[in-house]
């Protein structure tokens, strides 16, 4: 059985080690990591110094900004293989969630799994590190906290996991699981106290039928919060026991999305794709193309939230910049092939035009919304938009056709409609109608004073006298 262990604990000569990395993980942070690495593979209870290295890692994994390309085309169901297995093989587990961690620092599913490993040995308070780890990364995972304040309890920190089951319950409101998270170490700080006999399942001690019960649907929960990885372990079974069926592969992509793990979601529809019959399939394909989509998505938001934290971080902007950048370029490269491939699938042009419009490239961007009308769905934006590309372009009389058409069309004032008639105002503005332009601005004003520059617009007109 391994013990949880401090740093003065260890062997003298990996002490003096550990402080040439302390000293070198600035300058050297690699050589850091691989001291960090070593010393820890060789005494695994050692929890300050996983937290070292946790730090340094994730500190590294920020400041990285590998791209796509780096993440994508490998599937790696391990952690989910391996989940599960802790009760097993707990210490080789262990050793392979840090394997994994090393990695891809941000890879929830290893730290849950060196979660479960170190429950497994005993290392309750490493189990709770791994888990505000993925806190850390994902703070808003209301699954993690509920095995986090299940952790703490475990641990004997249940000030912490009262303190948890409050930021369950304001993530979500009236959370059962939450409630009863915060009863179970209520009770648990009150045999602490010396107010309940000691026993090695406090529950027993409960006289109340009802607490009994909200204790005993709590462990449930435990269960519960692992079915999404479950299902996985047994797709995953099926996908071995029947490897051409892309049906398999199909469900294994929409868990790990489910899950939150997008890396693997790709991963599974391009496996998919390689498949004869996945081959000619355009869901597959259209799968692929919204899954990379929300995977830019969500790198941008991180490297957003990261540089507003950080503002005066030029590699953070950089990064930043960078993501949106890249999502674009892929965005457009997709939707070309797919326009050229398919080009009477006219919701495809209109996602070009929009890129196109947003590159100033009116031209380019007239004739996506000229066909994208024919698409029931995006008629109205395609029309909105072709009257933008002609007032950019500075063909107002075109432009009004177009605003003027939309206008009659949207029945309710709804902000599409609004759009159209400011965008009509201002062409009418340019041509030197201001008398026609004040009148669209008018119709704005009166539904929604709030809307753009129109209050500032109307306010002038009648301060210089309402002519």
């Amino acid at each position: 059985m391994i013990e949880e262990i401090l740093i003065n604990q260890l062997d003298p000569r990996q002490v003096k080690q550990l402080e040439a990395a302390d000293k070198a993980s600035l300058s050297n942070p690699s050589y850091s990591i691989e001291v960090y690495a070593a010393i820890l593979k060789q005494s695994p209870g050692c929890l300050e110094l996983r937290k070292k290295l946790r730090a340094l890692q994730l500190r590294i994994a920020k400041s990285s900004t590998k791209g796509l390309s780096g993440l994508l085309g490998k599937v790696t169901t391990a952690p989910f293989m391996l989940r599960g297995k802790s009760d097993k093989d707990p210490e080789g587990l262990l050793v392979k969630a840090e394997d994994l961690i090393s990695k891809s620092p941000g890879n929830v599913l290893a730290h849950h799994m060196l979660a479960d490993a170190a429950s497994a040995i005993g290392m309750s308070k490493t189990a709770v590190f791994a888990l505000e780890t993925i806190k850390q990364i994902q703070p808003k995972d209301v699954k993690n906290l509920k095995e986090l304040g299940n952790a703490y309890i475990e641990a004997g920190d249940t000030e912490s996991a009262i303190a948890t089951g409050g930021e369950i319950m304001k993530l979500s409101p009236g959370d059962g699981d939450a409630e009863d998270l915060m009863k179970r170490a209520s009770v648990a700080v009150a045999m602490n106290k010396g107010k309940w006999e000691q026993s090695d399942d406090f529950r027993t001690q409960l006289k109340d039928e009802s607490e009994a019960q909200s204790l005993e649907q709590a462990a449930k929960t435990v269960t519960d919060s692992k079915s999404l990885e479950d299902l996985i372990r047994q797709t995953y079974e099926k996908y071995e026991k029947e490897p051409e069926n892309i049906n398999h592969y199909r469900q294994l992509s929409d868990y790990y999305q489910r899950y939150g793990d997008l890396e693997n979601a790709i991963a599974w529809i391009q496996e998919a794709r390689k498949l004869d019959a996945g081959k000619s399939d355009v869901s597959l394909e259209e799968k692929e193309r919204l899954l990379t989509l929300e995977y830019f998505d969500s790198a941008i938001v991180q490297w957003e939230k990261a540089y507003h934290e950080n503002p005066n971080d030029e590699s953070i902007r950089k990064s930043w910049e960078e993501s949106v950048e890249n999502k674009k370029q892929y965005q457009k490269h997709q939707l070309e092939s797919l326009v050229q491939r398919y080009p009477n699938e006219y919701g495809y042009r209109y996602e070009l035009g929009l890129i196109l419009f947003e590159e100033d490239d009116y031209d380019g961007s007239l004739p996506h919304f000229q066909l994208a009308q024919r698409n029931a769905k995006v008629r109205l934006d395609a029309i909105l938009h072709l009257g933008r590309a002609y007032s950019r372009k500075n063909f107002n009389d075109l432009a009004i056709e177009q605003f003027n058409l939309l206008k009659n069309e949207i029945q309710v004032m709804d902000d599409r409609k609004k759009d159209a008639i400011y965008e009509l105002g201002c062409c009418l503005e340019s041509m030197g109608n201001k008398k026609s332009a004040i009148e669209e601005f008018k119709l704005i004003y009166s539904s929604d004073i709030s809307f753009k520059d129109v209050a500032d617009k109307i306010n002038a007109f009648y301060k210089a006298g309402g002519a």
